[in-house]
Protein backbone atom coordinates (compact mmCIF):
# COMPACT_ATOMS: atom_id res chain seq x y z
CA UNK A 1 0.00 0.00 0.00
CA UNK A 2 1.44 3.68 -0.89
CA UNK A 3 1.43 6.76 1.15
CA UNK A 4 -0.20 8.34 -1.02
CA UNK A 5 -4.22 9.32 -2.05
CA UNK A 6 -6.02 8.31 -4.99
CA UNK A 7 -5.59 10.66 -7.97
CA UNK A 8 -2.50 12.18 -5.78
CA UNK A 9 0.29 12.18 -8.47
CA UNK A 10 3.21 9.85 -7.52
CA UNK A 11 7.17 10.81 -7.73
CA UNK A 12 7.51 9.68 -10.85
CA UNK A 13 4.55 11.58 -12.24
CA UNK A 14 5.66 14.82 -10.61
CA UNK A 15 9.26 14.42 -11.63
CA UNK A 16 7.85 13.74 -15.44
CA UNK A 17 5.98 16.76 -15.15
CA UNK A 18 8.95 18.95 -13.68
CA UNK A 19 11.04 18.10 -16.40
CA UNK A 20 8.40 18.70 -19.06
CA UNK A 21 8.04 22.28 -17.55
CA UNK A 22 12.21 22.99 -17.52
CA UNK A 23 13.12 25.02 -20.73
CA UNK A 24 15.22 24.01 -23.00
CA UNK A 25 16.92 24.99 -26.67
CA UNK A 26 16.83 23.53 -29.67
CA UNK A 27 19.46 20.84 -29.99
CA UNK A 28 21.37 22.89 -32.47
CA UNK A 29 21.46 25.88 -30.38
CA UNK A 30 22.65 23.96 -27.18
CA UNK A 31 26.97 24.07 -28.01
CA UNK A 32 26.44 27.72 -28.08
CA UNK A 33 24.48 28.12 -25.01
CA UNK A 34 26.78 25.58 -23.12
CA UNK A 35 29.56 27.83 -24.05
CA UNK A 36 28.11 31.02 -23.21
CA UNK A 37 26.96 29.36 -19.68
CA UNK A 38 30.28 28.34 -19.01
CA UNK A 39 31.55 31.91 -18.66
CA UNK A 40 31.11 33.75 -15.03
CA UNK A 41 27.57 35.72 -15.91
CA UNK A 42 27.10 33.38 -18.90
CA UNK A 43 24.04 32.97 -17.55
CA UNK A 44 22.63 36.49 -16.67
CA UNK A 45 24.36 37.21 -20.79
CA UNK A 46 22.10 34.39 -22.20
CA UNK A 47 18.69 35.02 -20.61
CA UNK A 48 19.17 38.97 -21.16
CA UNK A 49 19.96 38.27 -25.09
CA UNK A 50 16.95 35.94 -25.27
CA UNK A 51 14.77 38.24 -23.64
CA UNK A 52 16.17 41.22 -25.73
CA UNK A 53 15.71 39.07 -29.09
CA UNK A 54 12.30 37.62 -27.77
CA UNK A 55 10.80 41.09 -27.24
CA UNK A 56 11.85 42.63 -30.61
CA UNK A 57 10.39 39.76 -32.63
CA UNK A 58 7.46 39.48 -30.15
CA UNK A 59 6.38 43.54 -30.95
CA UNK A 60 7.32 42.83 -34.69
CA UNK A 61 4.76 40.60 -34.68
CA UNK A 62 2.29 42.36 -32.80
CA UNK A 63 3.25 45.44 -35.42
CA UNK A 64 2.31 43.49 -38.07
CA UNK A 65 -1.16 41.63 -36.81
CA UNK A 66 -3.46 44.15 -38.47
CA UNK A 67 -1.42 43.97 -42.24
CA UNK A 68 -1.58 41.26 -44.56
CA UNK A 69 0.54 38.81 -43.55
CA UNK A 70 2.58 36.81 -40.87
CA UNK A 71 1.74 38.49 -37.75
CA UNK A 72 0.59 35.84 -35.11
CA UNK A 73 3.04 33.43 -36.51
CA UNK A 74 5.97 36.05 -35.53
CA UNK A 75 4.22 36.55 -32.40
CA UNK A 76 4.45 32.72 -31.71
CA UNK A 77 7.79 32.72 -33.15
CA UNK A 78 8.74 35.41 -30.52
CA UNK A 79 7.30 32.98 -27.52
CA UNK A 80 9.39 29.84 -28.84
CA UNK A 81 12.11 32.10 -28.46
CA UNK A 82 11.60 33.14 -25.23
CA UNK A 83 10.08 29.17 -24.22
CA UNK A 84 13.92 28.12 -24.77
CA UNK A 85 14.37 30.05 -21.51
CA UNK A 86 11.66 30.84 -19.56
CA UNK A 87 8.68 28.80 -17.82
CA UNK A 88 6.66 31.06 -18.27
CA UNK A 89 7.36 31.46 -21.80
CA UNK A 90 6.90 27.99 -22.34
CA UNK A 91 3.01 27.77 -20.68
CA UNK A 92 1.94 30.12 -22.62
CA UNK A 93 3.09 28.99 -26.21
CA UNK A 94 1.37 25.67 -24.68
CA UNK A 95 -1.89 27.39 -24.12
CA UNK A 96 -1.93 29.59 -26.96
CA UNK A 97 -1.24 26.40 -29.37
CA UNK A 98 -3.96 24.66 -27.30
CA UNK A 99 -6.75 27.56 -27.48
CA UNK A 100 -5.88 27.82 -31.43
CA UNK A 101 -5.96 24.15 -32.38
CA UNK A 102 -9.56 24.29 -30.18
CA UNK A 103 -10.93 27.69 -31.98
CA UNK A 104 -9.67 26.17 -35.55
CA UNK A 105 -11.01 22.60 -34.65
CA UNK A 106 -14.62 24.14 -34.00
CA UNK A 107 -14.65 26.30 -36.61
CA UNK A 108 -13.70 23.16 -39.17
CA UNK A 109 -17.30 21.62 -37.51
CA UNK A 110 -19.02 24.62 -38.73
CA UNK A 111 -21.20 24.91 -41.93
CA UNK A 112 -19.93 26.97 -44.62
CA UNK A 113 -22.18 30.02 -43.61
CA UNK A 114 -20.74 29.97 -40.39
CA UNK A 115 -17.16 29.95 -41.63
CA UNK A 116 -17.47 32.56 -44.50
CA UNK A 117 -19.09 35.18 -41.65
CA UNK A 118 -16.27 34.53 -39.30
CA UNK A 119 -14.12 35.40 -42.09
CA UNK A 120 -16.06 38.08 -42.88
CA UNK A 121 -15.66 39.59 -39.03
CA UNK A 122 -11.80 39.23 -39.58
CA UNK A 123 -11.52 41.04 -42.88
CA UNK A 124 -13.88 43.56 -41.39
CA UNK A 125 -11.91 44.04 -37.93
CA UNK A 126 -8.85 44.59 -40.40
CA UNK A 127 -10.61 46.91 -42.65
CA UNK A 128 -11.72 48.82 -39.32
CA UNK A 129 -7.65 49.01 -38.53
CA UNK A 130 -6.47 49.83 -41.02
CA UNK A 131 -9.13 52.85 -41.78
CA UNK A 132 -8.54 53.90 -37.80
CA UNK A 133 -4.29 53.57 -39.29
CA UNK A 134 -5.40 55.76 -42.59
CA UNK A 135 -7.16 58.30 -40.41
CA UNK A 136 -4.93 59.33 -37.57
CA UNK A 137 -1.71 58.57 -39.13
CA UNK A 138 -2.35 60.59 -42.01
CA UNK A 139 -2.93 63.38 -39.72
Amino acid sequence: MSGRAAGEPGVDEAITDAVADQPHPPRWLRPARDWVMARPGGSIIWRGAVAVIGLAVVAGGLLLIPLPGPGWAIVFLGLAVWATEFVWAQRLLRFARRTLRGWTDWLKRQPWWVQGAAGLVGLLFLAGLAYLAWRFVKG
